[in-house]
């Protein structure tokens, strides 16, 4: 790979991992709100159940202790999204970098390859933040991976990533509606001197807008699997609905058994039990936060980039004195 290539990457990766921090801390109240709207159907241990994205912001910050309950989980969550951006946006540029003009297909393959590379790495924290906005308690994160593993053993730890896989989609999407609205709109904009940030921040936060409610089902589907499990007797009950009539055909049996532990066979049960409308709880908090967040990101990421690049420009001349005065 060439080494402009290469510091082209690294440059998108590191401005856009700081991009994501400071997006992620703005939004994170938004983003523990809507988990918990997203599994209250199925926690009957809940002391409270929300109406909505605002009951839910008033509701934990007066029964939990006040707005700091809002942030239970921010530190990792912030350091989860720092290594996912910096590992996607680093992937994403440097397979970029080496297609300059991908077709729509390759495009959304890019992007999901590099959705699936740096998720492998960061789904077990993300499974710890996940339970730590549905706790009040004050778990570390040590504590919180011990009991996930004294649980479901290491590979709990990667519980909910069959539904990552298909949600690498949503960067890919975000990124394809994003190029080929900036492409059309952008220009035009110059032409009639309309200030090219805030142009720049609209048109990424409603790319993330639309690819966000497109696979919101299979972000449902992912929370449901990062919970601790259902109690002992109803997993039991519906293992034996379930499965029952296939004890004598082991094979299907076991594939039946596969497939329900996967996120389509969460998603399959979602809606047996609660209601097409269950796998959208909480859609409402997921789009504002979305729309803001990577609004943010983008905005931030790119003025970053511009910035580390000056900077480099700038300073060539002075290192390369100093080299050759060595």
């Amino acid at each position: 790979m060439p080494s402009s290539t290469a510091l082209d990457a690294l440059g998108h990766a590191v401005s856009g991992s700081a991009g994501t921090a400071i997006s992620t801390a703005a939004v994170f109240p938004l983003d523990l709100v809507t988990t918990r709207l997203k599994v209250q159907r199925r926690r009957r241990d809940q002391q409270e159940q929300y109406d909505g994205v605002v009951d839910a912001l008033r509701g934990i910050a007066r029964s939990e202790g006040g707005v700091s309950a809002l942030y239970n989980g921010l530190g990792p969550d912030v350091a989860k999204s720092v290594v996912d951006s910096f590992l996607f946006f680093g992937f994403y540029s440097y397979l970029r970098g080496r297609n300059r003009h991908p077709s729509v297909v390759q495009e959304l393959l890019m992007g999901s390859l590099a959705g699936a590379c740096s998720k492998a790495c960061t789904t077990p924290i993300s499974s710890v933040v996940t339970r730590m906005q549905m706790s009040s308690g004050s778990e570390t994160l040590r504590e919180m991976l011990a009991d996930i593993r004294r649980e479901s053993g290491v590979l709990g730890l990667w519980s909910g990533y069959s539904a990552t896989l298909i949600l690498t989609l949503n960067p890919s999407l975000t990124f394809f509606v994003n190029r080929r609205l900036a492409k059309r709109v952008l220009p035009a904009l110059e032409e009639e001197d309309i200030p090219i940030a805030w142009a720049a921040f609209l048109l990424a936060a409603f790319s993330k807008a639309a690819a966000t409610a497109l696979t919101y089902p299979f972000q449902t589907g992912r929370t449901r699997l990062q919970i601790p499990s259902e109690t002992p007797a109803e997993e039991a009950s519906e293992k034996d609905k379930g499965l029952g009539s296939q004890q004598k055909t082991s094979l299907l049996g076991r594939l039946l058994e596969f497939l329900d532990k996967t996120v389509i066979g969460v998603i399959f049960r979602i809606v047996k039990r609660e209601g097409l409308r269950a796998l959208y709880d909480g859609l409402q908090g997921e789009l504002l936060k979305g729309f803001f967040s990577h609004g943010l990101t983008m905005l931030t990421k790119g003025l970053l980039h511009r910035l580390v690049i000056r900077l480099w420009v700038l300073s060539r001349p002075h290192l390369r004195k100093r080299l050759q005065g060595k």
